[in-house]
């Protein structure tokens, strides 16, 4: 009769210490803490090469290898002092409301834009030599929308060098 009272004690014990278990665990789980930020750099480095011929600009921009998947858009600057026409355009580039020139497609790593064509008129041949024009270009790393569509998140954008 003892031998059955212990071995119920026991088996009754081991119930108990087994059924704590799981609570101890989700204690120790539940309670875990956190603190601070690290940001991570990805990393979206691009240039932007511009050829000139005569009064004509040649702007393409390439992502480097070491990248990640990139939008670029691209901004001219220039005085009209001395222009009395001009025409920017290339195959997947388009003005937005805010002067940039966009890209269509995210660039890949490695890869480059089409060519965007910026082509100015002078009145006097002379006015050649006073003739400037300032290309910014910037790039945002793709990110992803609900849809699983490439989008720009224009806030984190980098300027080409």
């Amino acid at each position: 009769m003892m031998k059955k009272n212990l071995l119920g004690f026991f088996l009754l014990a081991g119930l108990i210490g087994l059924g704590s278990v799981p609570s101890a665990y989700a204690y120790f789980t539940t309670n875990a803490n956190a603190g601070g930020s690290y940001g991570i750099e990805l990393g979206n480095d691009t240039d932007i090469e511009e050829e000139v011929d005569g009064l004509d600009k040649h702007i393409v921009v390439t992502n480097h290898e070491d990248s990640q998947p990139v939008f670029v858009r691209v901004k001219l600057f220039f005085g009209n002092e001395y222009i009395t026409d001009w025409s920017i355009a290339g195959d997947g580039w388009s003005l937005g409301e805010d002067d940039f020139y966009y890209f269509a497609d995210p660039v890949d790593p490695g890869q480059s834009t089409s060519e965007l064509l910026a082509q100015f008129k002078v009145e006097d041949e002379s006015d050649k030599t006073h003739f400037n024009v300032v290309v910014v270009s910037e790039s945002a790393p793709v990110i992803y929308d609900e849809n699983n569509r490439p989008v720009a998140d224009w806030s984190q954008a980098a300027e080409s060098e």
